[in-house]
């Protein structure tokens, strides 16, 4: 291995979770839409970070998700009509409100 090789491999090494083993493909790819979305504890996102570096398959599906939410959010740039929106900021006005007082007998 060359200088820069084992530098990179020393930093993931470094940034793998020392009481856990890295996960392996299928957790992975079965993880993939929660690590995208930055909804992994930092130990699981460490862990599925650490197989992407090293696992060019799985990387390339994390691509494919990432490309996938990019078009959904592109195309889905709808408003919802000013009435729903009224009625959704109400209800939550509501549940706020009942959450701050105390619970009726």
């Amino acid at each position: 291995m060359s200088a820069p090789e084992d530098a990179a491999s020393e930093a993931s090494a470094a940034r793998r979770p020392v009481d856990e083993a890295p996960c392996g493909c299928d957790e992975a790819v079965e993880r993939l839409w929660e690590y995208v979305d930055s909804e992994l504890g930092e130990l699981d996102q460490q862990r599925v970070e650490a197989h992407l570096e090293a696992c060019a398959p799985c990387l390339e599906e994390e691509h494919i998700e990432v490309v996938l939410k990019q078009l959904v959010r592109r195309c889905c740039k709808e408003e919802a009509p000013a009435a729903l929106r009224l009625r959704i900021h109400e209800q939550l006005t509501v549940l706020r409100l009942r959450a701050g007082t105390p619970p009726e007998a």
